[in-house]
């Protein structure tokens, strides 16, 4: 039981649309969750892919410009934008994206990371705008909820943020 928290949690979200402030899941939101949990289990779980590997999965999703850097960080490009994709020793991923030339406080970020699920938000140390989210890799990972991490986080909640952060540009 212990071992499909997290990936419950990756699956809610993957079952239920990224938008603003939302509710507990419902029931029907749960049953999907754990539908996608045994489609993943049923297509294996790994504790960890290699660099070269995640390098491999960007790319298949049709990203360009893949690149890998030293030894846990793969770049990539999606509309223009550039996206990193961490590689941490306990085999978590951490997608990073940032952004310079809008200016907005921290009670702006503050009201994005209360509004906002699925990443976080933050003022970089020039006051720059980042954005990330986490895929933990504890209870086990498979293509399918790598892939579905870049495409959340490139096709939602990145272009939610940079609408947000343009409504709030004070600059």
């Amino acid at each position: 039981m212990k071992k499909t928290l997290l990936p419950l949690c990756l699956a809610l979200s993957l079952a239920t649309p990224a938008l603003s402030v939302q509710a507990a899941p419902s029931q029907a939101e749960i049953d999907q969750a754990v539908k996608v949990l045994k489609q993943a289990a049923n297509q294996g779980l790994v504790t960890r892919y290699s660099l070269s590997e995640l390098a491999q999965i960007v790319k298949a999703e049709g990203y360009s410009s893949v690149t890998t850097k030293g030894d846990n960080k793969v770049t990539f490009k999606s509309d223009g934008h550039l996206f990193s994709l961490y590689l941490y020793d306990d085999g978590d991923l951490q997608i990073y994206f940032g952004a310079q030339g809008v200016k907005v406080t921290a009670d702006d970020i503050n009201t994005w990371n209360k509004e906002h699920r699925l990443s976080r938000a933050y003022l970089d140390n020039d006051g720059d705008i980042a954005l990330e989210a986490d895929l933990f890799a504890n209870g086990g990972l498979n293509e399918k909820m790598v892939s579905a991490l870049l495409s959340i986080f490139v096709n939602t909640s990145v272009p939610a943020f940079i609408d947000f952060a343009k409504e709030h540009d004070k600059s």
